[in-house]
């Protein structure tokens, strides 16, 4: 119960926040630029390994945002919202690169996952033998099924927001999960070393 109310609770402060952006509040706007600018950085990472390309794709996106604030419809997760910003400023770029039209082949970018703690303090604690551990567990999984569960397990997004951000439908997302599940259980790795994969890569899965 305590959980739910912390939920709704944190749910309502980001509505109040975006009502207060689109009312053309900068303090506001700046409060949502430093509640989700570092969980963008790192999933732009993943989908291209380019600090400045990121940062630009980032800024992009918050520009674009502000500029039509008054146009947008109140998102009902900003962190979805802006997920989903990116990764259609990232792929619009990409495609301008590589300059084609065939924009299904950027679905099958690479997604880089080392591992996927995020927080410093328990970035230290983690030894070479534990990154190595997950590495290998990883090599088992396409690029897309690493993505999926990132943001699935890591990002707690739904079934339905990750369809829109990868831009599939929600029943292949289910059936990614399920088979991405499936090859981590299945590698000899996993029986040994359950503890720190499950913790390491994903601590909702468990």
């Amino acid at each position: 119960m305590i959980i739910i109310i912390k939920h709704q609770s944190k749910i309502e402060k980001e509505e109040e926040i975006w009502s207060k952006f689109v009312r053309g509040d900068k303090s506001a706007f700046s409060s949502i630029y430093s509640l989700h600018i570092d969980s963008l950085f790192s999933y732009g990472m993943r989908l291209k390994p380019d600090r400045d390309f990121v940062k630009d794709s980032i800024q992009d996106v918050f520009l674009d945002v502000y500029e039509h604030r008054e146009k947008l419809s109140r998102p009902n997760n900003i962190n979805f919202y802006l997920f989903r910003a990116l990764k259609r400023n990232i792929f619009k770029k990409l495609k301008k690169e590589r300059k084609t039209d065939d924009f299904s082949g950027l679905s099958t970018m690479d997604f880089v996952t080392e591992y996927n703690v995020e927080h410093a303090t328990i970035d230290k604690e983690i030894d070479k033998r534990n990154k190595k551990i997950i590495t290998q567990v990883m090599k088992e999984l396409t690029f897309k099924q690493q993505e999926i569960l990132y943001l699935k397990f890591t990002k707690g997004f739904s079934y339905i927001e990750i369809s829109e951000i990868i831009g599939i439908d929600h029943n292949s997302v289910r059936k990614q999960v399920y088979r991405a599940i499936k090859k981590i259980r299945e590698n000899p790795v996993f029986n040994v070393h359950t503890n720190i994969i499950f913790f390491m890569l994903y601590p909702r899965l468990s």
